[in-house]
């Protein structure tokens, strides 16, 4: 059996398209232009406050999905022990880097935000989203993809819930440009919000049930 610590290596190797990765706090240096890039990925642990960020092409997810799969065919590791998703695996993935307080170079980091883009295929938000891009002309995966994962107080699991963000919305971002960190902080916090303090939703209901998310100072309620 892989350790953890291997197979995240063998994911940053097999699954990795070439990006720059940021991570918190995202505002550390000037924000890098990705022109080519027509995806950004936000990956968050809302237990620690973690934040993680990497740029792709639509071109280029497909492959790491395809790649993806294949890494969670072996299930003889630790990690994927007992999941069968890569929603399953992302969620692990976020959650380690959180608690690990995770910088760019560790192979978590890209493995978490890899993994993301790859889970992120299997949701109902994704197929609205490639509807949508179509219609405005757009790649099939522009936009601000952010990927929240809860820590449960009951310690059952961890609970992910994806946020798209088109690329032509008004007034949200820039063509090839990472989101404000303030901006992609207020959206992450109003999710937040939502997601711990109703039970209105899919994703409300599951947390509830768990006994409630661990949720920062930092992406609490202010």
């Amino acid at each position: 059996m892989k350790s953890e610590q291997q197979f995240w290596q063998d994911v940053a190797s097999g699954v990795n398209p070439g990006w720059t990765v940021r991570v918190d706090p995202l505002s550390a240096g000037p924000t890098p232009n990705f022109s080519r890039n027509d995806a950004f990925i936000y990956v968050v642990d809302v237990a620690s406050g973690w934040l993680g960020a990497g740029a792709t092409t639509t071109e280029d997810a497909a492959k790491i999905l395809a790649s993806s799969r294949a890494l969670l065919a072996d299930q003889d590791n630790v990690l994927t022990l007992g999941s069968v998703n890569t929603a399953d695996v992302a969620g692990k993935a976020i959650a380690l880097c959180g608690a690990a307080h995770a910088n760019a170079v560790a192979p978590e980091v890209t493995a978490a935000v890899s993994m993301t883009v790859a889970a992120l295929h299997e949701t109902q938000t994704y197929a609205r989203a490639v509807q949508a891009n179509r219609q405005s002309g757009q790649a099939a995966m522009a936009g601000h993809w952010i990927y929240i994962a809860y820590r449960t107080k009951n310690g059952k699991g961890i609970i992910t819930r994806p946020v798209w963000v088109s690329s032509v919305h008004p007034g949200i971002g820039q063509t090839g440009r990472f989101l404000d960190p303030d901006r992609l902080l207020a959206i992450v916090r109003s999710v937040v919000h939502g997601d711990t303090t109703s039970t209105q939703t899919t994703v409300g209901n599951a947390i509830a049930a768990d006994g409630g998310a661990i949720v920062s100072r930092k992406l609490g309620s202010s």
